[in-house]
């Protein structure tokens, strides 16, 4: 009886785990993209979070730095999706914008780190 337990908890758990991540996950941080390092090629949607204090976007460029997708302005706290088709090679994704803070000061975020490479795999 407790082999036959055993057996049914095992299908249960088996069940219940999640699918795998499909590896489009961006996460934007004030001063950080957290991307992962390759995708797939072809149609696929990038799915943004901005956990970060600030308002960020999602820009894709090729090697030339052409823009080939951007998200509007993601405010903290919220999440959104970028549908991009993209052929195998190398990409940068990048949060591009520039603000001013409380004393005048110029804030760029891509050069203050929101930039990361991604590899597009056949």
């Amino acid at each position: 009886m407790s082999r036959l337990l055993a057996i049914v908890l095992l299908v249960l758990v088996a069940g219940c785990a999640t699918a795998p991540s499909s590896g489009s996950s961006f996460v934007l941080d004030d001063g950080s993209i957290v991307a992962p390092a390759t995708i797939s090629n072809g149609t696929t949607t990038l799915e943004i979070s901005n956990v970060g204090e600030f308002n960020h976007t999602l820009v894709v460029t090729d090697s030339e730095g052409n823009v080939l997708a951007a998200t509007d302005v993601v405010a903290p706290g919220t999440d959104t999706n970028l549908s991009v088709d993209l052929q195998p090679g190398a990409y940068q994704v990048s949060c591009r914008l520039v603000g001013q803070d409380g004393d005048g000061n110029i804030i760029d975020h891509y050069e203050n780190g929101m930039f990361s490479q991604l590899v597009v795999e056949r």
